[in-house]
């Protein structure tokens, strides 16, 4: 087993093994990283789970990681592959080994909501403060925040984040807009504030894009761990880095 991050969202990645489905294995191992993420092959499959112990749709951070370890360990041979996750097939390619950076090809962004409405703005009122979500499905639901107040956003929105309605399937991500740099902080579904999120910065850019903040067909949007670029050409994409960390070892459950 081994420990990755991209943009310091860690997890930790080995070849599938059914003995690893295990929910307290699982939440054993996460204590202090992001997810546990097992690799499948024929296909090449990412299976990864949250920390707290969910099946994650997809991850843009985690798949760049899910690329390091399967060339590291001479499982792809080549710069492009398609990666199949439970969110649909996504296209991946190897740009640059040393830093290790990856292409992720995302699907289409769509913004039906689960009424069957589109909402570029929700409004809700927490603590005196009204909030305007914008929601969109860029592999996974994201709501999208551009407070006035960040610092408060960052408390204010734990509470929308555990409303009946968003608890299972949202992730929240906190824009601030400062001297024409972008900076996204993200409470992810199952792990809670995360230093970085690839599906994340890649939702922010479709609302900002969709309210004409940003009028740029890529943009880099920076992250507690680091800068994602995200754009869109004939389908969205984010660019970003992974870093192997260490080789972990389990004793008599190791491989």
């Amino acid at each position: 087993m081994e420990k990755y991050h991209g943009c310091g969202n860690s997890f930790i990645i080995t070849a599938y093994d059914k003995k690893y489905e295990n929910r307290e294995f699982i939440k054993n191992i996460c204590y202090d990283v992001d997810g546990f993420m097992m690799v499948k092959t024929n296909p090449l499959e990412m299976v990864l789970y949250n920390k707290d112990t969910s099946l994650a749709p997809m991850c843009g951070n985690g798949i760049r990681c899910f690329i390091q370890y399967c060339y590291n360990h001479n499982i792809i041979n080549e710069n492009e592959n398609t990666v199949k996750t439970p969110s649909g097939n996504i296209y991946t390619r190897i740009i640059n080994k040393n830093p290790f950076l990856v292409y992720v090809g995302l699907n289409e962004e769509y913004y039906t909501y689960i009424d069957n409405k589109e909402y570029t703005k929700k409004t809700y009122i927490i603590n005196d403060t009204k909030y305007e979500i914008s929601l969109v499905n860029s592999g996974v639901w994201h709501g999208i925040v551009i407070p006035t107040d960040f610092e408060k956003a960052l408390i204010d929105m734990i509470i929308l984040r555990e409303y009946p309605e968003f608890q299972e399937w949202l992730n929240i991500d906190i824009v601030k807009i400062e001297n024409n740099n972008i900076f996204v902080k993200t409470l992810e579904r199952g792990v809670g504030y995360t230093k970085a999120c690839g599906t994340g910065v890649s939702a922010t850019y479709h609302i900002l894009k969709k309210l004409n903040i940003i009028t740029t067909n890529e943009i880099d949007i920076y992250t507690e761990g680091g800068k994602i670029t995200a754009g869109k050409d004939d389908s969205p994409y984010i660019i970003g880095p992974s870093e192997f960390i260490e080789h972990i070892y389990l004793g008599n459950m190791d491989e």
